[in-house]
């Protein structure tokens, strides 16, 4: 089966069982096919103004597929057809709803693109009709155009994620309930395998799809929406964890790291990593937890640690907390784990820094602050001798500036 053949057939199934448009785009973004009846507006939709054709080349030199964000927050996802390097092609599918829009909301973002009468009224219609995905699942159409169009199997961590919404008047509407919420069988299986600690997580959440409808929790704001979907089940993963075998103290001092975080995020990529991460952790400290035959003093020992891991008292001053030795406490501590005290605070502390840098803006200067080290050089070393790259490098090579 050649790409061509291999398209029709993905753009044949995914038009199964919703009304999903696909569109492709030559490189300098004239349109070469689409069954979207809409596809005279697209270019509004997404903003493609003259910039638009460099843009998106660009995001095709990683060949990663892209969740794009558009007016009154359509998503749609965008992928690279290429032949021995050269773009050959964008393909479009979308676009759909992550939430609830209702008509008032659509109808203003639609008079704010210039488009009025029964030009306005007829892609009002469409629009409405369009379906509404939780998230992951979409991304799983994504993952299956990109097979599609390269043979490369990816995750939904490989995602870029753009913004090309407009902003459009503010309009005063109501919520309507939505009655059914299929997100909750899956979310109870994802809680169950951070609760086992279970460290083939991220194959097995891959395989699990959402079904239904989400509550829409952003007021229309996709990026709110994201955010706190994040908070919520970040709390839920805390009391998973609990369940698990996590001590309260710990559980919920990552969440609230984890939490401040995610509020602090400006973009759908980031929120993505930092979810990603969120889950990992939980995830590998139940694990931890549950693998056994470490002794209660040395467990309340790494709960302290882990909660006053910004500010850390030293040796003598932890073992006089807990009543005991300093050579007593590190000499059990190092049997029990296999590190000393310093090189577990290290450890964890590296992970910190991973995570902030990862999930903030925050300067170099400013995350090894933070986290205790002396200095920046010192933590420069230290993380390139934990990670092999420096903190700088780490960013970028996650694609963060």
């Amino acid at each position: 089966m050649n790409l061509h053949q291999k398209l029709a057939f993905f753009y044949e199934l995914i038009g199964c069982g919703h009304a999903l448009y696909h569109t492709v785009f030559d490189p300098s973004l004239q349109l070469k096919d689409t069954n979207c009846p809409f596809s005279q507006h697209i270019p509004a939709l997404l903003n493609l103004n003259e910039d638009a054709p460099f843009f998106f080349s660009s995001l095709a030199d990683e060949q990663l597929p892209v969740v794009i964000t558009g007016c009154s927050d359509l998503l749609w996802i965008l992928d690279f057809e290429k032949e021995e390097g050269e773009l050959l092609a964008f393909h479009l599918i979308g676009p759909v709803f992550l939430e609830d829009i209702s008509e008032p909301r659509l109808e203003a973002a639609i008079s704010a693109l210039g488009i009025s009468g029964g030009e306005k009224r007829e892609l009002v219609g469409q629009l409405s009709a369009l379906p509404m995905f939780p998230i992951n699942r979409w991304m799983d159409y994504g993952l299956m155009l990109h097979y599609s169009l390269c043979g490369q199997h990816l995750d939904s961590g490989s995602f870029h994620f753009v913004d090309r919404k407009t902003a459009a008047p503010e309009t005063q509407e109501k919520q309507q309930p939505i009655s059914s919420h299929g997100t909750w069988a899956m979310e109870q299986e994802l809680l169950r395998l951070i609760e086992e600690g279970n460290l083939d997580y991220r194959k097995r959440a891959g395989q699990l799809v959402g079904r239904g409808q989400m509550v829409p929790l952003g007021g229309g704001d996709t990026l709110r929406h994201i955010k706190n979907s994040i908070i919520i089940f970040t709390s839920l993963c805390a009391r998973a964890a609990i369940r698990g075998g996590l001590s309260p103290e710990v559980a919920y001092t990552l969440s609230d790291r984890y939490i401040n975080r995610a509020e602090n995020t400006g973009s759908f990529e980031e929120l993505a990593r930092l979810n990603r991460l969120m889950q990992d952790d939980f995830v590998r400290r139940v694990h931890d937890c549950r693998a056994g035959g470490i002794a209660p003093m040395i467990q309340k020992l790494q709960e302290y640690l882990d909660t006053h891991m910004e500010n850390t008292p030293s040796v003598p001053e932890i073992a006089a907390q807990m009543g005991y030795s300093s050579s007593h406490l590190a000499r059990r501590f190092k049997s029990q784990t296999g590190l000393t005290i310093q090189q577990y605070l290290r450890a964890r502390r590296i992970e910190l820094a991973k995570l902030a840098l990862l999930s903030s803006s925050d300067s170099i200067q400013s995350i090894c602050h933070s986290l205790g080290f002396s200095s920046q050089s010192y933590f420069t070393a230290e993380f390139r001798k934990a990670v092999g790259m420096t903190p700088t490098e780490y960013r970028q090579r996650n694609g963060i500036d």
